[in-house]
């Protein structure tokens, strides 16, 4: 029983913990997820009808811990908002500590969040790593950010792909495609995990009771072009971390996305596709070749259209599934690889 006289409720969408039993919590981090709960002004005339209508009756003193609950407000505040041409929107969050992250809204229905401020692996076709990590998110941190997305459209996808390396935050992340199911309604099956990959970490992943899709960031086949082009990523030799991410897949019961990003002169030859098909014979997955975006400071380039297509269709031919993922917002740095920290001196 909680003591409504001296609990006073902490902030962020697990605060409501502290005041509210869990079906009721839960159901007020439901309310708050779903944009009925929260953002506006506390009326208890509108707010108690929605815990009364599921059995979940408010005491006057719970409605006041809830009402203080959503004062104190969530861990992250939308700073700026970026619109794309296309719709997307890219958040720029303040962090309670005044550390900034980017997540990007997009139309088709998917949030992109972030893990980490920053990121460690340090891809160097990526602005992500460009100033290395500072730290990594909370649970409450990654979940809030689909939470604002929500805001502003309907999200029912969520892919791990913004800023910092899932892998390196992984208890969190794990934890929050749990929350995200629970409070969200969002299944594991509609969140995809990207990461550079790693024996200990997709073993782990394996063993979890919560498990999401898995996107594993190849880029290349060639070993020691991959340390050129991610230089902080697992040491594994890819042979052994594409047998991890088959084995949790097939677990999981849905394909892999195997992530190439396409840079002129570097990963685009007739070699770099026969050492790509090589790589994944036997493997249920598919490729998805991703257009490089533009990243200021940066002089990479993506391979024309016409070069694009053509890789597509040799690894078809070689009976794996390939095909080409143009993405969303790039003119609002919104896109694959454009986010970055945005706060630094």
């Amino acid at each position: 029983m909680i003591d409504e006289s001296v609990v006073k409720p902490s902030m962020g969408l697990s605060g409501v913990a502290s005041v509210l039993s869990r079906p009721k919590a839960l159901l007020a981090r439901r309310l708050v997820a779903q944009g009925r709960l929260g953002g506006g002004e506390f009326v208890k005339e509108s707010v108690a009808p929605r815990f009364d209508h599921m059995g979940l009756t408010l005491s006057a003193g719970e409605l006041d811990l809830l009402s203080q609950w959503l004062e104190r407000g969530l861990h992250t505040k939308v700073d700026v908002k970026t619109h794309s041409q296309d719709g997307t929107i890219k958040l720029l969050l303040a962090l309670a500590d005044g550390k900034k992250v980017e997540t990007v809204a997009m139309p088709v229905g998917a949030c992109c969040v972030s893990s980490q401020v920053g990121c460690a692996v340090g891809c160097k076709f990526c602005a992500s790593g460009l100033f290395g990590v500072e730290r990594n998110l909370s649970i409450d941190e990654i979940v809030e950010q689909v939470v604002h997305a929500r805001r502003l459209m309907p999200i029912e996808r969520v892919v791990y792909m913004g800023m910092g390396e899932p892998s390196h935050n992984l208890d969190n992340v794990l934890a929050a495609v749990a929350r995200i199911k629970e409070e969200l309604m969002i299944s594991p099956r509609r969140q995809t995990l990207s990461t550079v990959g790693g024996i200990k970490p997709l073993e782990k992943m394996r063993a979890a009771a919560v498990r999401p899709c898995l996107a594993l960031s190849l880029h290349t086949a060639n070993e020691s072009r991959r340390s050129e082009l991610l230089p902080r990523a697992h040491k594994d030799p890819l042979i052994d971390i594409i047998a991890a991410a088959d084995a949790y897949g097939r677990d999981v019961g849905i394909p892999i996305q195997f992530e190439w990003t396409l840079l002129r002169g570097i990963n685009d030859s007739d070699e770099d596709v026969e050492q790509l098909c090589d790589l994944l014979q036997g493997v249920r997955g598919y490729v998805n070749f991703i257009v490089y975006n533009a990243v200021d400071g940066l002089s990479f380039e993506a391979p024309d259209r016409e070069r694009i297509v053509a890789m597509v269709n040799a690894v078809k031919a070689r009976g794996i599934l390939a095909k080409i993922r143009d993405s969303s917002g790039p003119d609002a740095q919104a896109a694959c690889g454009q986010l970055r920290l945005s706060n630094r001196a």
